[in-house]
């Protein structure tokens, strides 16, 4: 909600326009209502709004959000944009973190999440879309003081405190610990920038060694970078070849590696 008020302002500043959709997993019944909510907010803001309907099977919270970003990303390029903005917080980071951090993720994954990144939708409309989180240094306290100047309401989505999400648990760890935020988004804002040059280094090499073709055809010239970019090129590269939604990770990617290179 904080999102739609700071890019309905910044729409009106730098006279660009703005669009708002609402995804309803349709996981809840009381979800119709909320995206009737969120309409209404945008209509008074002068922000054209649409729901978005995911109507496919849903066994997981991962699963809802890959549905999401294709949603959002096919919505937006059928109204002309490849720009995605969504509401991730300071403290989504932190979470992010700590959720990585005990899966055993690396320091790349524990970077946490990137302010730019391209939308995993890899197949049909919006594969091409950006996904922007301006938010992303701002907490959810002072998102939701800036709703209550604005006299603006919000809704908790009641799945936020159901203890049987891993993210949940870990939002109450650091609200029981408060020095344990700082801490992380200080080692993570470190992460963050040496993530930034590894990145930079390896869409370099995907810009010059790399083309695709149509249907899922793939070239690399030459040999992949060496160690952990070698790894995380060759993950991408199966991503682009086999149209996943995301790429390659972990052992798996590690695995193929080693057998490309025996």
């Amino acid at each position: 909600m904080a999102l739609l008020h700071i890019a309905a302002e910044w729409g009106g500043l730098r006279q660009r326009q703005v669009l708002a959709f609402t995804v309803d997993h349709r996981l809840r019944p009381e979800a119709a209502d909320e995206a009737l909510h969120v309409a209404g907010v945008a209509r008074r803001l002068g922000i054209p709004h649409a729901t978005l309907e995911w109507s496919d099977p849903k066994p997981r919270q991962s699963s809802a959000r890959s549905a999401r970003h294709a949603l959002l990303a096919g919505a937006a390029a059928r109204a002309g944009s490849r720009l995605v903005l969504t509401a991730h917080t300071e403290d989504d980071q932190a979470e992010t973190f700590l959720i990585r951090a005990r899966a055993g993720s690396g320091w790349y994954g524990l970077a946490g999440i990137q302010r730019a990144t391209v939308t995993p939708a890899m197949v049909g409309e919006g594969s091409d879309t950006l996904v922007l989180r301006p938010l992303l240094g701002a907490s959810r306290h002072s998102l939701r003081a800036l709703l209550e100047d604005r006299g603006s309401k919000w809704i908790d989505d009641p799945s936020n405190l159901d203890r049987r999400f891993e993210r949940v648990r870990v939002r109450e760890l650091l609200a029981s610990e408060p020095g344990l935020r700082a801490s992380v988004l200080s080692c993570q804002s470190g992460l963050q920038a040496l993530r930034s040059l590894a990145d930079r280094d390896l869409g370099q090499w995907l810009r010059t060694k790399v083309s695709a073709g149509p249907g899922g055809t793939v070239r690399a010239m030459g040999a992949l970078p060496d160690g952990d970019q070698g790894v995380r090129a060759l993950g991408l590269l199966v991503q682009l070849a086999t149209m996943r939604a995301r790429p390659l990770r972990g052992d798996a990617a590690v695995r193929l590696v080693r057998r490309l290179s025996a």
